[in-house]
């Protein structure tokens, strides 16, 4: 199906394009909804949110939706245009910045930040988890909160061992294989563009942390730990739960 000739991409930089057709199993009302559920329940009446990591925006676009003043961050500048793209075609206010986790001086601070879909699991080490608290809080307001969330080795097991599939969208196809070896899970992405005729390869990592480690983490940071749940419930978390979001106060 794929030409020898591929061209090797970074993460995100080509699958920006197609990135909502792929990932268009997601309910973000799903995900906003929790969001303003773990707010609710830890006394939070924020007028301004960041989500950092932000991708094509869906998550920033239905809580700007809710009434909040939303901004975005993101590493990936080819995921952001997307973004922005849906931004100026909804008339939404939002404003998309590239920046990493590792990147968020001169931002505003805001009243919480949260970063979803296990987009801290891109951190492929303890140090720059480290930093990114460190730089998330600098964004936050004094009181305010941080909301984020990892998946687990019993997540990258169920679900991502060895997982393959197949798919045909408009103008594109796309081969996708995930596993997961060593604490590591990957994705890799084989996509083949129609117009202009392109063959791309673009490999995704994500360290998988145990609870522990990022638990041990926040305790070094500024932040205080309010709360772990089970992702999408009060739950308490466990290393058997798929996802876990964290609740931290600034």
């Amino acid at each position: 199906m794929f030409e020898k000739k591929t061209t090797e991409a970074t993460p995100y930089s080509s699958l920006a394009t197609i990135y909502d057709f792929v990932m268009r199993h997601v309910d973000y009302v799903h995900w906003a909804d929790h969001v303003e559920a773990l707010i609710l329940r830890h006394n939070l009446v924020p007028s301004t949110m960041i989500d950092v990591a932000c991708g094509t925006a869906s998550l920033a676009v239905e809580l700007t939706k809710r009434g909040y003043r939303v901004n975005g961050a993101d590493a990936c500048d080819e995921m952001l245009d997307v973004g922005r793209s849906k931004v100026l075609e909804g008339g939404y206010e939002i404003g998309l910045y590239h920046r990493s986790f590792l990147e968020l001086e001169r931002l505003e601070r805001h009243d919480c930040a949260v970063s979803l879909y296990d987009s801290v699991n891109y951190l492929m080490c303890v140090e720059d988890i480290d930093r990114m608290f460190e730089n998330v809080h600098g964004i936050v307001h004094r009181g305010g909160l941080f909301i984020f969330d990892v998946c687990t080795e019993t997540n990258s097991i169920r679900h991502f061992r060895d997982m393959r599939e197949r798919e045909r969208g408009d103008g594109f196809s796309y081969v996708r294989h995930s596993y997961f070896e060593e604490g590591v899970q990957y994705n890799d992405f084989k996509i083949k563009f129609d117009e202009p005729r392109q063959d791309v390869h673009e490999l995704h990592k994500q360290r998988i942390y145990p609870l522990r480690e990022i638990k041990a983490a926040i305790d070094r940071s500024a932040f205080a730990l309010e709360a772990a749940y089970d992702g999408f419930s009060f739950r308490e978390p466990s290393e058997e739960s798929d996802r876990v979001h964290f609740v931290l106060r600034a």
